[in-house]
């Protein structure tokens, strides 16, 4: 019998009862989705795959927060990158809103969109399509880029489509890390082992999750996967699982709203 929910004394079972999902995220960024997944009655199982660490040179993040302003444009392309140029910008007593107050800031998502805006910066582009190929129509969409400057503040490892794009179309381009990810290793073996036994679902909310996630568990496929997005799923196709679940709305609550479609249209 699965979980039982009353509300406003209805009485039904949780949509996930029953489920066993794997949350493959950091673990400091886990507790949104591991609490959704929860509250809508899954057996979640935490394998944290990849630490969000402080990039190699941090001297270098410190230079672009005092440079921004003379950039015309300033790109954010995660949620990481924000936290991390904001910490930078808070540890010279200069903040980030004051940093970019005479640029144009362009994101890649709404959850970018609203790290920005909770540190005070303004966001001016924020495509509907939350893909750094959007990102860059809607930059050329601007006008003439030949010239212009752009400052990228990204991954260590991430993907080069919007300054490789810019400085096709005659941008001048900087790019500076503005944080790493990082393996996690010695996993608990008890873990992997039930987790190597089978599950339900793994979720997988970037590519070094799946990378790093295949690399634990010896490249076993336990389960299908759920991804957050198209860049994701490339990554989890290429290297053999299963997506059955792919997130229209590339969000943590998109993520978990397409879980909960994909196996209402598969009861148990």
């Amino acid at each position: 019998m699965g979980t039982i929910e009353v509300v406003d004394g209805l009485i039904g079972v949780l949509p996930l009862t029953g489920r066993t999902i794997v949350v493959t995220r950091a673990e400091a960024q886990a507790a949104e989705l591991v609490e959704a997944l929860g509250v809508l009655g899954a057996d979640v199982m935490r394998l944290p795959t990849i630490r969000i660490v402080r990039p190699s040179e941090a001297e270098s993040l410190e230079r672009a927060v005092r440079s921004a302003s003379d950039y015309e444009g300033v790109v954010f392309t995660s949620v990481n990158g924000v936290e991390f140029f904001s910490r930078a910008a808070d540890d010279i007593d200069f903040g980030a809103a004051r940093a970019l107050e005479e640029s144009r800031v362009y994101c890649i998502g709404p959850a970018t969109a609203r790290a920005l805006e909770r540190v005070g910066v303004r966001v001016d582009v924020c495509p509907d399509v939350h893909v750094a190929e959007a990102l860059l129509e809607s930059l050329s969409d601007e006008g003439p880029l030949e010239g212009r400057r752009f400052l990228i503040l990204a991954a260590e490892e991430g993907r080069p489509v919007v300054p490789d794009g810019l400085r096709a179309l005659g941008a001048l381009v900087d790019t500076v890390v503005t944080y790493r990810t990082v393996p996690v290793e010695g996993a608990d073996p008890e873990l992997l082992e039930r987790i190597g036994g089978g599950v339900d679902l793994i979720t997988f909310t970037s590519p070094s999750t799946v990378r790093n996630f295949h690399g634990l568990l010896d490249r076993k496929h336990p389960g299908h996967a759920a991804v957050i997005g198209p860049v994701t799923a490339w990554t989890a196709r290429d290297l053999g699982y299963e997506v059955v679940v792919e997130a229209r709305s590339f969000t943590v609550t998109g993520l978990v709203d397409a879980i909960v479609d994909h196996f209402e249209g598969d009861p148990a």
